[in-house]
Parts: structure tokens; C-alpha cells; sequence
């Protein structure tokens, strides 16, 4: 992707979207070390990765568009204190609530098919883990109304 496929708002949107799954990552390996019940374990599990592969691809889109990608914070502060298996998701919930947000934002301003493609992917699969997060601990209702909105 060029510069010039990029706006600049499309460019802010898609470097906080990039925060968002820096943060994430770091939160998913900090319930990791809280996670206990196979199905929780499984979701980290494919959170993280998920995760990862979301961060790598909006660092190679930026780059691809001449923009610097922001680097990572060496750490992220949870919404509540983790100290369990629940309140380890309660800070997954949260993490992607955050990615739905940033990534809807994306959608919202990007005039790129590609881009536009990537942040549904990113959007959908950040609705999809909350979902079976919030499932995990019997949290109603499970699924917002709309993804990203706050």
C-alpha cells in the first residue's frame, strides 16, 4: 500500500487500532499465566496468536504506506487488577472491546479495499473472542449489539 492510499486520518486510525493489539498482546500473555480451565487455556491460546498476526499485519501495512509503526509499551495497565482465572478474562473482554474499537475506526476511514478487508477481519475476530470469553464465564449477554461501539 502507497502513501497515497493512505489518509491521514485512515493513518491515525490504523496506528491506534495498532495499539490496541500491542496492548492486547501483552494481556493475553499476562492471563496466560491465570488461565486454568481447557477452554480458557485454548482461548488465550488462539487470542494471542490471532493477536500477533493483526499486530504484524498493520506493522507491514504502515510500512507499506511510508508511515513508522508505533512500537509496543513495555507494559499495559489492566482494567481491574488481574489476580484469577475470571478477572484475567474480564481484562481479555476489555482488550478486545478496545481492538473492535480501534478497528471499526479503521473500517470507518479507510478508502482501501485491502485495508477496509483487514480491519473487518480484525473487527470480526475481536467480536468472536469476546464472545467465547464472555461464554467461558457465564457473562450475559454475551455478544454487544454492535462491535465497537462504546
Amino acid at each position: 500500500m502507497s502513501s497515497a492510499e493512505l489518509s491521514e486520518n485512515g493513518e491515525r486510525a490504523l496506528k491506534r487500532a495498532l495499539g490496541s493489539e500491542h496492548a492486547a498482546v501483552w494481556l493475553y500473555g499476562l492471563a496466560k499465566a491465570f488461565a486454568a480451565d481447557s477452554g480458557v487455556v485454548s482461548a488465550v491460546d488462539e487470542g494471542i496468536s490471532a493477536h500477533r498476526d493483526h499486530r504484524d499485519r498493520t506493522r507491514r501495512v504502515l510500512r507499506g504506506a511510508g508511515s513508522t509503526p508505533p512500537p509496543a509499551d513495555p507494559a499495559y495497565q489492566p482494567p481491574e487488577s488481574v489476580t484469577d482465572q475470571t478477572s484475567a478474562v474480564h481484562a481479555l473482554v476489555a482488550a478486545e472491546q478496545d481492538c473492535s474499537v480501534g478497528w471499526l475506526a479503521v473500517l470507518e476511514r479507510s478508502e482501501n479495499r485491502r485495508l477496509s478487508q483487514l480491519a473487518l477481519d480484525c473487527l470480526t475476530g475481536a467480536a468472536t473472542r469476546a464472545t467465547t470469553l464472555r461464554l467461558e464465564i457465564g457473562e450475559q449477554p454475551s455478544f454487544p449489539a454492535f462491535p465497537g461501539r462504546t
